[in-house]
């Protein structure tokens, strides 16, 4: 594994996306080719076959997602599967735009191959925090305040995660919208949270549906119309089944492989945490790791889900229980139709088993689209997976496309702050080490020796020990006996460095690219998007 470094755009506008943008039709064209030769038996379901079905599959469910929503479905016959699906995904939350961005791109791109665009709401990891930072002018000063939309519950996976305090959540906008200056007039809040408290709330009282209801309608009133499927929807396909049953028939290889690839992943980067970018597969005993988790319904922690092999069949338990859940019926030399049958009876039994971040992109580029637009990190974990493909399907993966952008929300920066912060603090130290460069020698006789002691000692011998010590010492009680004689000097450039890190803290808000798609100005956010991404239907401007 090489080293590959990825950077965010530094410059207000500024896209990454490699490959190009230019190139995304040519690599959707060598993606579909390669993943079209490649069989692969999926204990029982070759690859072709078992593409097609995720894909009518997972569009079904997406539909049934939009429709139970409220929401237009995009133009294209479901039931039969596009010529091309171009994959994107990321947690319901409010994120900031050189996330979303990857949804337009989807969208575009899509359009230009004559298929269309997939996002996968990942709604079985965890809400990090039910707040944003918003930032606020105070004086000359921009300072960074949280305002929270909901009560905080714990780490609940967003499926499971309802609105515990609605007025909170009514009130969320409102409370933006009074910290937030003056010189954002169109902040996109102003139509994304109607949209959240009236159309969504009368849909779902959950908070990850409820985001990603109203950014939909957002993001068709910008000129993207994406089919949208929650994870949890998707690994209830018998298709992902299939997929999953694969990995537990092989799973102490598949744990050889991933293990050995994380391992080459975090000596090439220098990771010494035994837990980035994702913790080993482990064992208990006879049990082993599998890459899913698994819960139960009314007891919403997610638990890795631990696999006992036997000879003909596995048994499946729940982290942290003592009794195993199911006895499948499945092993490496047999056809999983028996146990897709049985996984698929799950649900009803009040469990859910889900992918994990790895799995999930797996599945997404060999099994369901033609191309996955990564953001930054999700890209950094794929080359860790494309490791984990090559070494445990022996298959070269389909390339994925990594797209990010910034966006700085117009809070009017101080350019050239940050460089004069360093020249003062740089300044700052010279008059504490190198003291003499600020006096003259000829004006006082005592600064004249002092001076002259200092350079002396600079030039003197530092063969031993010692004389090494003595150098130091002396260099120092130089530099302190100088600094009364520097004192006016170092005072004005303290005086000069508190109204320059004013302006340069300001600048570092001013420019942030982190803040929340809805903080931006709607305005600004369609201009960016549509000069970003070519292809995109004209937005509604006013």
């Amino acid at each position: 594994m090489a080293v590959h470094r990825l950077r965010a755009p530094t410059t207000d506008g500024a896209l990454l996306a490699e490959p190009p943008l230019g190139a995304a039709e040519q690599t959707v064209a060598a993606n579909a080719d390669r993943l079209a030769r490649w069989n692969h038996d999926f204990q029982g379901r070759r690859a072709d076959r078992l593409r097609s079905m995720a894909r009518i599959q997972v569009l079904d469910r997406a539909a049934g997602f939009l429709r139970g929503a409220g929401l237009e479905l995009p133009a294209g016959d479901i039931k039969t599967p596009p010529a091309h699906l171009v994959v994107t995904g990321h947690q319901p939350e409010l994120f900031h735009p050189g996330v979303w961005v990857k949804n337009f791109a989807a969208a575009a791109i899509g359009r230009r191959v004559g298929g269309v665009g997939l996002n996968l709401i990942v709604d079985n990891d965890l809400l990090k925090s039910p707040g944003i930072r918003v930032p606020r002018l105070v004086g000359r000063s921009l300072r960074v305040e949280r305002v929270e939309f909901d009560e905080w519950r714990g780490e609940v996976p967003y499926e499971d995660l309802v609105v515990s305090n609605e007025a909170t959540f009514a009130s969320f906008a409102e409370r933006v919208r009074t910290r937030l200056p003056d010189t954002i007039v169109d902040p996109l809040i102003d139509e994304f949270w109607p949209h959240a408290t009236g159309h969504a709330r009368r849909v779902t009282d959950r908070i990850g549906y409820r985001f990603a209801i109203a950014r939909h309608l957002v993001e068709r009133s910008f000129g993207a119309n994406n089919f949208e499927v929650p994870l949890s929807a998707l690994c209830e396909t018998e298709a992902f089944l299939w997929f999953v049953c694969h990995l537990l028939a092989h799973l102490g290889r598949f744990q050889v492989v991933h293990n050995e690839a994380l391992e080459g992943y975090r000596a090439v980067y220098g990771i010494r945490s035994r837990h980035h970018p994702v913790p080993d597969l482990g064992r208990e005993g006879e049990w082993l790791e599998a890459p899913f988790w698994v819960w139960r319904h009314g007891q919403p922690r997610r638990r890795p889900l631990l696999v006992r092999p036997r000879a003909q069949t596995m048994q499946l338990r729940i982290g942290g229980e003592d009794e195993p859940l199911l006895e499948l019926a499945l092993s490496a030399d047999r056809e999983a139709c028996c146990a897709v049958e049985q996984l698929q009876s799950l649900p009803a039994q009040g469990v859910r088993l889900r992918t994990r971040a790895l799995t999930t992109t797996m599945f997404g580029r060999l099994l369901l689209g033609d191309l996955f637009l990564h953001g930054i990190g999700g890209a950094k974990y794929d080359e860790l997976g494309d490791d984990i493909v090559r070494g445990f399907f022996g298959f070269e993966p389909p390339t994925y496309m990594t797209m990010s952008m910034t966006l700085w929300l117009g809070l009017g920066d101080a350019p050239g702050a940050a460089a004069r912060l360093a020249q003062v603090d740089r300044a700052l130290r010279d008059v504490e080490w190198k003291p003499e460069q600020w006096l003259d020698p000829s004006v006082d006789p005592q600064v004249r020796a002092c001076v002259e002691t200092k350079r002396a000692a600079i030039a003197g011998p530092v063969q031993s020990y010692s004389q090494r010590l003595e150098r130091f010492l002396t260099i120092r009680r130089c530099n302190e006996r100088m600094q009364a004689w520097v004192a006016g000097r170092r005072e004005m450039l303290l005086a000069e460095r508190a109204g320059v890190l004013d302006d340069a803290r300001r600048d570092g808000v001013a420019r942030s690219r982190e803040f929340a798609m809805v903080l931006h100005s709607r305005r600004k956010l369609a201009e960016a998007l549509h000069q970003a991404i070519p292809g995109l239907a004209e937005a509604r401007l006013e």
